[in-house]
């Protein structure tokens, strides 16, 4: 209890030291805090940005014949010996054990049909689900599909058939009437025709199959692959398919902006130390003759070393909680400056309120003991002969 009175006396005692020390440290935790807070808010906007994507698993019936390309993706439509998709196997999808991690079931039917002389794939959907699932969607013309029978029609199909909403068009001898049309997308969509999937079930005398299912699972940490898994188990006959280059993408930009954080706080806390190391080189400098006056009186040289790094514990200590602080409010007064086009939203992390005030002593007490070891070793003769 000595040793803590000696140590806060000589704290208060050299108040613009003290300053120097706790303001030094402060800043290099609050901008580590700062910048891991940062790191993350960015994490979970580039995760939510990547979800609308769209789908990164896709189930598929084991099937060949008539190819028709939907995304990049060959879809058959004649079953050779697996089993057909059907509106049920979205329920059994539903009830898979890591259910909860997949975000859009969206379940698809397409059929090539003829229209003014013309092949088009019309593709039934259901809407909700696909507007989940495609957030890029936007209506350029008209109205998204609000009741059966209408369609919204890709940019390019209406460019090229000259089609404006409101026209009505007859496919197959049903009626659709074109409610919107979507704004060009750069993918396939826009040469395709958007339909309520009962509406094509109906028309096409589909029963109640569909041609594959789109599963969107796009969370921080999903276990991609056990839910394929599960899928394929759930649906036999079926395969279920990841998107390797979307899942890897999602990883990759995940650990990257982690990574990215934790080095440049690393460097930050490094330079934090180096600037509590050299104070307190100079401070034991500074108090030669206090150290002998010390030892004089009876102080052993654990003592000294020990009121040494009380003094370290008890800056490090104001050091993490006021860096702490700096490091979590100033983000939020700063990012929306320079980081406008992002969305962030900063959480309470008590891991990270606990690893600041962690490694903020961890580096004070680190870079105090070569000096504290040095103040100790002083020789108590040398030392009083400088009064």
């Amino acid at each position: 209890m000595k040793l803590i009175d000696i140590s806060l006396n000589n704290l208060l005692r050299k108040k613009g030291r003290t300053f120097f020390l706790v303001s030094g440290l402060a800043i290099g935790i609050g901008a580590a805090v700062a910048m891991t807070s940062v790191g993350d808010a960015m994490n979970r906007e580039v995760m939510h940005a990547l979800d609308e994507f769209g789908a990164n698993i896709l189930v598929l019936p084991a099937s060949e014949g008539l190819p028709l390309s939907y995304g990049g993706l060959t879809v058959s439509a004649v079953n050779a010996g697996g089993r057909e998709l059907t509106t049920n196997d979205v329920e059994r999808i539903r009830a898979i054990k890591n259910r909860e991690n997949i975000s859009t079931i969206a379940p698809k039917l397409l059929v090539q049909t003829a229209f003014r002389d013309t092949k088009v794939l019309l593709a039934g959907v259901d809407f909700k689900a696909e507007r989940r699932l495609k957030k890029w969607w936007r209506v350029a013309a008209g109205t998204a599909p609000g009741e059966n029978g209408e369609a919204l029609i890709g940019n390019d199909f209406a460019a090229q058939l000259h089609i404006a909403p409101g026209d009505v068009i007859d496919v197959r001898g049903g009626k659709l009437r074109v409610s919107g049309v979507l704004a060009p997308t750069g993918s396939q969509d826009d040469g395709l025709i958007f339909v309520d999937l009962q509406w094509v079930q109906k028309t096409f005398r589909k029963g109640n199959s569909i041609s594959l299912i789109e599963l969107s699972a796009l969370c921080s940490g999903c276990p991609i692959e056990d839910i394929v898994g599960q899928v394929n188990n759930a649906l036999p006959g079926a395969r279920a398919v990841a998107v390797k280059e979307t899942v890897e993408l999602k990883m990759q930009a995940m650990h990257y902006f982690h990574k990215f954080s934790l080095g440049i706080s690393a460097l930050l806390l490094i330079v934090a130390g180096m600037i509590i190391f050299f104070a307190m080189t100079a401070s034991v400098k500074e108090r030669v003759q206090e150290i002998g006056l010390f030892r004089a009186i009876g102080f052993r040289t654990g003592h000294i070393i020990r009121v040494l790094l009380v003094e370290a514990f008890i800056v490090s200590l104001l050091a993490g909680i006021g860096g702490y602080l700096i490091g979590i409010i100033s983000p939020r007064f700063v990012a929306p400056y320079l980081m406008n086009t992002y969305n962030l939203t900063f959480e309470f992390d008590p891991v990270l309120a606990a690893g600041a005030l962690a490694c903020s002593v961890l580096v004070g007490l680190l870079a105090s003991i070569y000096p504290a070891l040095r103040a100790g070793r002083l020789d108590p003769v040398e030392a009083l002969k400088t009064l």
